[in-house]
């Protein structure tokens, strides 16, 4: 069978159009994963890039660590100059206390106490005690006075108290001043002798064993007026009562 032109024409535009068709399919499949591993480069990054550019900041992180160290380094050696400081304060501290001078109430042991008379004013006796002893002494409040066998102690002038304890350093001396009588004093009698005991730091009764100074007369009239002053810093002070 002879073909005719209208045949030719039409084979020959098939023909073109499975060409078209075969060519469009090739252009697709480029660039894609086939069997022979070629990669389409119009797909996202491979795993295997994602994980190298995830494994940069492990370089911050070592980076951060190694700060860390640092920081540790830097808590470590400002706690070396807290403990320091602490320790030499301690130090300081002990020193301090060993240095601190060591005192005492004054007591008949270290102490020699002399009672004379006051020319002024008039019926006046002046005590005086003074640290015989290396280390210091407080005289606290006032003496207790007994007159030979007195029941009780004299009475304190309550205005004579100072606003310090007496404190005497090795050599130093603290005052007392004794009213005696007056003449408006009842129940008068002749002492002959005097003991002083050392009032306690407490204010509760006496501490260490008491002085027994001598009079300086035979014998000293004593009425109910009698009265004896605190402990004073000189003698002006404990004689204006």
């Amino acid at each position: 069978m002879t073909a005719t032109p209208r045949s030719r024409r039409l084979r020959t535009l098939a023909a073109a159009l499975v060409t078209t068709a075969a060519l469009s399919l090739t252009a697709c499949q480029t660039g894609t994963a086939d069997a022979t591993g070629v990669v389409d480069s119009t797909q996202p990054p491979a795993p295997g890039t994602e994980s190298t550019e995830k494994q940069s900041p492990a370089t911050g992180t070592d980076s951060d660590t190694s700060g860390a160290s640092n920081d540790s380094g830097d808590s470590k050696d400002s706690g070396n100059s807290v403990n320091s400081g602490s320790s030499g304060k301690e130090a300081t501290q002990v020193a301090d206390r060993k240095t601190a001078k060591k005192t005492t109430s004054c007591t008949a042991k270290g102490t020699k106490v002399t009672v004379t008379d006051a020319p002024r004013p008039i019926n006046h006796l002046l005590i005086k005690a003074t640290n015989t002893s290396d280390t210091t002494c407080h005289l606290y409040y006032a003496p207790y006075l007994r007159f030979d066998q007195a029941q009780s102690a004299v009475p304190f002038i309550e205005e004579s108290k100072p606003q310090a304890v007496v404190t005497l350093e090795p050599g130093e001396s603290g005052y007392a001043g004794v009213l005696t009588s007056t003449p408006d004093g009842s129940h008068p009698y002749d002492a002959t002798s005097l003991t002083l005991y050392y009032a306690a730091r407490s204010g509760q009764g006496s501490t260490g064993a008491p002085s027994h100074p001598a009079l300086p007369f035979d014998s000293v009239r004593i009425d109910s007026s009698n009265a004896v002053t605190y402990w004073q810093t000189s003698a002006a002070d404990a004689l204006m009562w």
